[in-house]
């Protein structure tokens, strides 16, 4: 019995080991609690009820942050935070909440072409609209707390 049986020996339990541990990984209570976050990939991965969508023009150029009166908060013009808030989880919404909600601009995106599209939210509240179609997105309401911080 030479070396290279041995050294496939030893792989084979490694494996076996790691085969064991990733099992109780994925049994514990912290992977589940994980996998049904609104906000987390792996929920989408799992097939949760939150899909991907993409609210804003395809040459957006910038976003601006509303308050509730209709003010400018914040205006976004890099890249990276343009494809934070445009690129978001959404998930359901009750038919109850969208007929209660009073809906007001929260973001408007535009290009260079001066086009706009608007994104509306009702107050205190991670249900948002765009193009009348409404949805909750607990992910942009965090991303839209995080950048108007100062």
């Amino acid at each position: 019995m030479g070396f290279k049986f041995w050294l496939k020996v030893a792989f084979m339990i490694g494996s076996f080991g790691l085969v064991i541990y990733g099992m109780q990984q994925l049994r514990s209570s912290e992977f589940a609690r994980e996998a049904q976050k609104d906000d987390s990939a792996l929920s989408l991965l799992l097939g949760g009820e939150t899909r991907p969508l993409n609210w804003c023009l395809p040459e957006t150029k910038k976003v601006e942050i509303l308050s509730e009166k209709g003010e400018v908060l914040k205006s976004l013009t890099s890249a990276q935070d343009i494809s934070s808030v445009c690129e978001i989880l959404i998930g359901p919404i009750s038919t109850d909440v969208v007929q209660k909600s009073q809906f007001n601009r929260r973001l408007v995106a535009s290009d260079a072409k001066g086009t706009t599209k608007t994104l509306e939210q009702a107050a205190n509240s991670p249900y948002f609209r765009a193009d009348e179609m409404p949805m909750s997105s607990v992910m942009l309401e965090k991303v839209l707390q995080r950048l108007l911080q100062p």
